[in-house]
């Protein structure tokens, strides 16, 4: 196993700017997570479902992404089960019942978002 290790100079360097940090930050406003409490864009939201196995339980996952600005998402754990294929089951039923648009005809690409594969 190699061991990786950082000279001096870069280690105090380091030590020197997170014992700055708190001087550079400043805190966060309430304001600042006004976009929660504002559930509006919900309404206009691509519902993806994801599961997940997490500590021995299949997760079910919801990913609620606007369709025109995909940037904007919350991802929320809604159920729990030991079995995948009746995860698999009951996330197509929730994402179902959660989108507005149970047709499923809005829909985000991850080309929306942007990302360099290089």
């Amino acid at each position: 196993m190699v061991g990786f290790h950082l000279g001096n100079e870069a280690y105090n360097a380091l030590l020197d700017l997170l014992n700055n940090q708190h001087f550079t930050d400043k805190p966060g406003e309430n304001s600042d997570m006004d976009f929660l409490l504002d559930d509006r864009w919900l309404q206009d939201t691509a519902v993806v479902e994801n599961v997940v196995k997490r500590k021995g339980m299949w997760e079910i996952h919801l990913v609620f992404a606007h369709f025109r600005t995909p940037q904007k998402l919350i991802k929320r754990v809604i159920a729990r089960h030991p079995s995948q294929k009746k995860a698999q089951l009951m996330a197509g039923y929730m994402r179902r019942l959660a989108a507005k648009d149970q047709r499923g005809t809005l829909a985000v690409d991850i080309r929306d978002f942007g990302l360099c594969s290089s």
